[in-house]
């Protein structure tokens, strides 16, 4: 990566390659089970960070609106495509 002048910084940040290589290596092994439960557990621990950080009511409010947005959108869209084709 050419140098775009910015400084080095004092501490070093893993590569996101070799944790990703790393990743692997560790659940080649696993079970379809155990991998299984590890999406749920790293899903848990995102709820539960959304939960905690106090922004989870918001996303939620937000999400209940964009689907009535789009339930709206294709309501409009029936209404004028498929009534205007009987």
């Amino acid at each position: 990566m050419p140098d775009m002048g910015l400084t080095k910084l004092p501490i070093s940040f893993p590569d996101e390659a070799a944790q990703l290589r790393e990743h692997l290596r560790a659940i080649a092994g696993a079970t379809v089970g155990e991998r299984l439960r590890a999406v749920a557990d790293t899903l848990a621990a995102a709820e539960a960070l959304s939960e905690a950080g106090g922004r989870r009511q918001e996303q939620l409010r937000q999400h209940e609106a964009s689907e009535r947005q789009w339930r709206d959108r294709m309501k409009e869209f029936i209404a004028q495509h498929v009534a205007a084709g009987t």
